[in-house]
């Protein structure tokens, strides 16, 4: 009785899956050596593994009907079916000089060479590669993301891909839209680490299936599943600014086809640090806890599962000797808090049916509330989102498998409560409420003759109670014209609503009186891209290169103009032209068989009407170079990696018509970033130790006028680079499998 009690709970709210079957198995060279670090890759989807220190992997939400790639640098791919119900023993060939064309991946970030669109997915091994103490710092080793500084108060970091704001990213986990609204801004920071089993980075519109708001590109964070996570898992991070972590994870079986995890999160910045002595902390104080518990029913044709997550973060930052307990209005002291809160369900049920295994449906959804309160001087805010989501998907082939289609139904419910004292005084309060309900219906049909061309053409509809109707139309297409090149191409429109206040917060830390111009409209916009992607061996070990080009263009979009005035931010709809060009170019190169190489050039050309003047928008490099080397030791008991990033100059806004002593230059100075780690790996787990911006690099003053923080002339918001300069880590993890 106890058990259907269970899975009736599960079945009432759950979310989706077309997996419906565990392959496991071993991965050896053809002397049966286990080969660590080799990947397997699910053909068409973002499933994947690694295998471990004696070749072994695990997939799980596997269908009959899969394929499974298997790849490893220097030796042969292979493409197998899954088998079910016993171990896969696979073996890999080394790779000799006349087999110039083998498709090879890296060990630990590998395209994925079978999706229709440029898609990386960036495994467990390589976040390990950086502490990635939460999600926003989890892109330290990878060129498609870019992590900027969002002001020099609030310490809070900020995501661009191809150029533009993270926030026209569509940031999901598993599958589900997941920050976004007024958690859009400092969501990543609440996605601990040590959480997440792989990240898959999809660059240009994303497929119609996970909604209309992915604009130029969809992150999908995967988290550790019940049923394959580690028995135990511990991890505890202290770094040279005073950061503690504490992370646990536990896997909790039950019966054979129930399995549960839980997962939790600590952490505290306890110092006060001021390397630039203008009598601000360069970052605040900060203190969050997080839990997440998943259940998972997992039976011949049914799976389900329910997880709840519930978090609370605070942040006192601003003058020294600001705390938490401090009163931001009445304070003489300036300072910057926020608190947030929120609590989720989610969950996911999915079924297939042995006799079609072609044919299968899937429901996911979520229900959550989040609450933040806060403000920086006297500026005060408050904001409460509840959201209601759920997605039904259903699978089928059309006659045959080159011919296969997803249709379903959406629906998105937002409720949004916000009030700001929007003026420096705190005297003008601003209100912002409003009710979004979005149902809508997609279809995705997918034409795949053979394993070297895929068309996936796309299309959804939805009803915004607002904005009125919403056409998504998407269409991607793949072609292997050789062995080793694949081109990749895309279209597609987006779609969604900006979120004025907490999408701009960095701009509260300043003196700036705050307009708003624009009665709320959709930002709508148009992406397109090519890609090349090409394997060669060279001296019989495979270069691996990526060129890519997209191209953005808005018909709508909210702008926060800082160029009409140094006194005066004016947010407004578009008035004029706004789009963005990016280019970048990848290399790999295995040295040898331990040592590996990778570098990137990025150009972005991002341009908007501000002030009348179509011109780059501030605090964006358009020239970047990326640059990591990987080395590992024999069963990988020594891992060292470096990673240099150099950004180049970046326009900042007119402060022309501010006096002398407070006028900035037009735009801000190159610089280098290095960060690097050693780790020692041992049966148990591992210890590390690393360093990130480790030339000590600092922007100089900040802060404009830090010494009258309530005066006309105060802005911390001016912020180009790292404020805190160098910064020493150390942790260790602990394993304990089963």
């Amino acid at each position: 009785m106890k058990t259907l009690l269970i899975l009736f709970s599960g079945l009432l709210i759950s979310i989706t899956a077309f997996s419906q079957g565990k392959v496991s198995g071993e991965v050896k060279n053809n002397a049966q050596e286990p080969l660590i670090g080799a990947t397997i890759q699910v053909i068409g989807k973002s499933i994947g593994a690694v295998t471990q220190i004696d070749g072994s992997f695990e997939l799980l939400e596997i269908q009959p009907s899969d394929r499974l790639i298997f790849t490893y640098i220097g030796y042969v791919s292979d493409t197998l079916s899954p088998v079910f119900g016993e171990k896969m023993m696979v073996t890999l060939f080394e790779t000799d000089e006349s087999l110039e064309t083998v498709t090879v991946r890296g060990r630990t970030e590998a395209i994925v060479d079978e999706a229709p669109f440029l898609n990386i997915l960036i495994t467990e091994a390589e976040l390990q590669k950086a502490a990635c103490c939460n999600l926003s710092e989890s892109f330290e080793t990878n060129a498609s993301v870019d992590v900027s500084y969002a002001d020099a108060v609030t310490g809070t970091k900020m995501i661009q891909m191809m150029g533009l704001d993270g926030r026209y990213v569509l940031i999901s986990r598993e599958g589900i839209p997941n920050i976004r609204g007024l958690n859009s801004r400092l969501g990543l920071t609440f996605v601990p680490g040590t959480w997440i089993q792989s990240i898959d980075v999809g660059k240009g519109a994303g497929s119609v299936i996970n909604g209309y708001e992915s604009m130029t590109g969809q992150i999908n964070v995967e988290l550790f599943k019940p049923e394959s996570m580690d028995k135990w898992y511990l991890n505890s991070y202290l770094n040279s600014f005073g950061r503690l972590e504490i992370n646990a994870n536990r896997q909790i079986p039950i019966s054979e086809k129930w399995s549960s995890g839980v997962m939790f999160h600590a952490s505290q910045q306890f110092l006060e640090m001021d390397t630039n002595g203008d009598g601000f902390m360069d970052m605040p104080k900060t203190r969050q806890v997080n839990f997440l518990n998943r259940w998972k029913y997992e039976g011949d044709q049914l799976m389900a599962q329910i997880g709840i997550n519930v978090f609370s973060s605070e942040s006192a930052g601003g003058q020294l000797g600001f705390g938490f307990n401090d009163n931001l209005a009445t304070s003489p002291m300036y300072g910057y808090e926020m608190d947030t809160r929120k609590a989720e369900i989610f969950g996911k049920i999915g079924m297939i049916y042995p006799s079609k295994p072609t044919q299968s449906w899937g429901f996911q959804y979520s229900m959550s509330y989040q609450d933040f309160s806060g403000g920086a001087g006297r500026r005060i805010y408050e904001g409460k989102e509840k959201t209601l989501y759920g997605n039904f998907i259903y699978q089928n082939v059309l006659g045959s498998s080159f011919h296969q289609y997803k249709t379903g139904v959406s629906f998105l419910l937002d409720d949004f409560d916000e009030s700001f004292n929007s003026n420096q005084t705190g005297s003008l309060n601003t209100s912002f409420l409003r009710t979004e309900i979005v149902p809508g219906a997609f279809f995705e049909y997918n034409y795949i003759p053979n394993d070297n061309f895929t068309l996936v053409a796309g299309g959804r509809t939805d009803f915004h109670n607002l904005f009125g109707t919403y056409f998504t139309p998407r269409v991607h297409a793949r072609w292997a014209f050789t062995p080793s090149l694949t081109l990749r191409g895309s279209i597609g429109k987006g779609y969604r609503t900006p979120n004025a206040l907490m999408e701009n917060s960095m701009v509260w830390v300043s003196s700036r009186d705050i307009q708003y111009e624009a009665e709320l409209q959709p930002e709508v916009s148009w992406n397109s891209g090519l890609s090349l992607a090409g394997s060669w061996m060279i001296k019989e070990k495979p270069l691996s290169v990526v060129a890519d080009y997209f191209y953005t263009q808005f018909e709508s979009q909210l702008v926060y103009d800082q160029d009409i005035s140094s006194d005066l931010l004016v947010i407004d709809n578009l008035q004029g032209d706004s789009y963005a060009k990016s280019f970048q170019l990848e290399a790999s190169y295995p040295i040898s068989e331990r040592f590996e190489a990778k570098a990137a050039y990025k150009n972005y050309q991002n341009l908007m009407t501000t002030n009348g003047i179509l011109q780059q928008v501030p605090y964006q490099s358009q020239d970047r170079f990326f640059f990591n080397m990987a080395y590992a030791t024999r069963f990988d008991k020594w891992k060292a990696d470096l990673t240099v990033n150099w950004n180049g100059p970046q326009r900042l806004p007119d402060t022309s018509d501010s006096p002398s002593e407070f006028r900035l230059e037009t735009e801000s100075p190159d610089f280098f970033l290095v960060n690097a780690q050693i780790s020692r790996g041992f049966r148990w787990g591992s210890i590390y130790l690393g360093g990130e911006n480790i030339l000590n690099f600092r922007q100089e003053n900040p802060i404009v006028d830090p010494a009258n923080p309530f005066g006309e002339n105060f802005d911390a918001s001016m912020t180009w680079g790292p404020i805190a300069g160098r910064m020493i880590y150390t942790g260790f993890r602990l394993k304990i499998n089963n």
